[in-house]
């Protein structure tokens, strides 16, 4: 069920792990490139101003062995410039990023034709 806090300048709410999963399905229902960047901001945490599907070369295991993690340049919080912060994975996720590396929305998002 759908939790909304309202209470602030800003609407906020919260999915839970069924919802968030079936917004998933249906967004892979409009084409893998809207359910990859569903997984990046529901699982990963990216604002949608920062799905930019990286690619595998982008990928990096930490270094303890525990998660995938990727470089975002994103929103700085605090004002000025935009800020770069290492964003963690999912396994799945990073699967289906690998899997979609060859494709051309891949070479698309790094500007090549």
């Amino acid at each position: 069920m759908i939790r909304v806090d309202d209470a602030g300048d800003v609407t906020k709410c919260w999915l839970s792990p069924d919802e968030l999963s079936t917004l998933e399905r249906s967004a892979g229902e409009g084409g893998w490139e809207r359910e990859i960047a569903v997984q990046l901001i529901q699982r990963c945490g990216l604002r949608v101003s920062e799905v930019s599907y990286p690619g595998d070369d982008r990928l990096r295991y930490s270094k303890d062995g525990g998660a995938w993690l990727f470089e975002v340049r994103g929103k700085n919080t605090k004002g000025g410039d935009r800020k770069t912060r290492d964003a963690w994975m999912p396994d799945d996720v990073a699967d289906d990023v690998r899997t979609a590396v060859s494709d051309n929305w891949t070479r698309l998002s790094r500007g090549l034709t």
